[in-house]
């Protein structure tokens, strides 16, 4: 292409001189050969001399014109901004407070007195065992427990006023004994019958129906869920142990919910498992309605938090092969300068800067990969 240029710049030249050349359209169209080669063999010439010239000219131009190796970048204000280091773990939300009743009295099941999502409070009753019975044992053990302990009051006097015998007043004593023993005893059996619940919760899943016999051990009955007290729990690295305390601003999040929680640390495990070198972390969590025990959750632990650093984009650091990171800038000579760096934490492709920049310095962004030391970069503005 550039040799075809070239040519048909030559004619023009030469076209251009009517004086010393013939016209060829003229020589083409007498059919003159001999008038032909001769033209030819002088323009052959004339395209050996200019491209020699020429390429004397490049050589030139690229000696003399720096700006063929200069490199375009644009540059950027070193700024100050909010970073943060996180340590995310994986775990599942849990709650102390979940567990399944199960009956202490065998028989059928006489009634149930709450549904599932129904909300009780601690000692309220939630089902109830036939106790065959066992009530009217109890109401008539109680009036004989009355009894004896009527006659054993009477003895008591009479043998404090010496006028009952001993043998009397043992007998009562140990008679009333007896019968508060039994009554004790029938009456335990008989609160064994009546299931209350143990904690504040909700219902969650009733696994019996009415009328169906139950036995201790061998039928469970429902499961009661407290969600005021939840809570997560994971295991740290260790090398995180000095950064990370009672207090540490913590973030849960629960994919399947599409939410997120803020809150704090709630406590750190002392003891250090040898196994996988790690130690305990717990994170309550305020009751919420929406919130399930067993969600799986990803706990966000931002062990780093600085509201000032100075940032820089990650992708503009080059590296020294002994390990060292610099940047470059641009000099009052418009070439590049290499700037000496120490970097601390990254977030979202930004890495904080903890020595070598200050706050406005102008560094280059786009190109930083491209120039060397010393050379010569042209500024393109956005």
């Amino acid at each position: 292409m550039k040799q075809l240029i070239l040519i048909l710049t030559i004619l023009t030249i030469v076209s251009c001189n009517d004086k010393k050349e013939i016209d060829t359209n003229k020589l083409i169209e007498n059919k003159d050969i001999s008038a032909l080669e001769q033209k030819r063999y002088e323009l052959v010439n004339q395209i050996d001399f200019l491209q020699k010239d020429l390429n004397t000219i490049i050589s030139a131009l690229n000696k003399l014109d720096s700006s063929k190796k200069r490199v375009f970048v644009t540059v950027m204000s070193v700024k100050t901004s909010k970073i943060k280091n996180k340590i995310s773990l994986q775990s599942i939300i849990k709650t102390n407070q979940n567990i399944v009743l199960q009956p202490e009295f065998t028989g059928p099941i006489s009634n149930i007195k709450v549904v599932e999502g129904q909300s009780v409070n601690k000692g309220d009753v939630l089902m109830i065992v036939d106790d065959g019975g066992l009530e009217q044992s109890v109401e008539f053990q109680k009036e004989q427990l009355k009894l004896s302990k009527t006659i054993f009051e009477r003895q008591s006097r009479l043998w404090a006023d010496k006028i009952g015998s001993e043998i009397e007043y043992l007998e009562a004593k140990t008679a009333f004994k007896t019968q508060k023993s039994r009554y004790s005893q029938l009456n335990e059996q008989l609160q064994k019958s009546v299931i209350t619940a143990p904690f504040d919760g909700e219902i969650d899943d009733i696994f019996i129906e009415l009328g169906e016999l139950v036995t201790p051990g061998q039928s469970p009955l429902l499961r009661l869920i407290s969600t005021s007290e939840m809570y997560l729990e994971a295991e740290v690295p260790e090398k995180y142990l000095k950064s990370v305390s009672v207090g540490t601003p913590v973030e849960i999040e629960i994919p399947v919910l599409n939410k997120k929680i803020n809150t704090k640390v709630s406590f750190i495990g002392k003891h250090i498992n040898t196994v996988n070198r790690t130690f305990r972390v717990v994170v309550k969590i305020k009751k919420t309605d929406s919130l399930s025990p067993n969600l799986i959750s990803t706990l966000h632990i931002f062990d780093y938090i600085n509201n000032n650093a100075l940032i820089i984009p990650t992708n503009i650091i080059s590296e020294n092969s002994d390990g060292s990171e610099y940047v470059y800038s641009v000099n009052n000579n418009n070439t590049a300068q290499k700037i000496f760096i120490k970097t601390g934490n990254e977030e979202n492709g930004y890495v904080e800067v903890i020595e070598g920049l200050k706050e406005n310095d102008i560094i280059i962004n786009e190109g930083a990969r491209l120039v060397k030391e010393g050379q010569a970069v042209q500024i393109v503005v956005e």
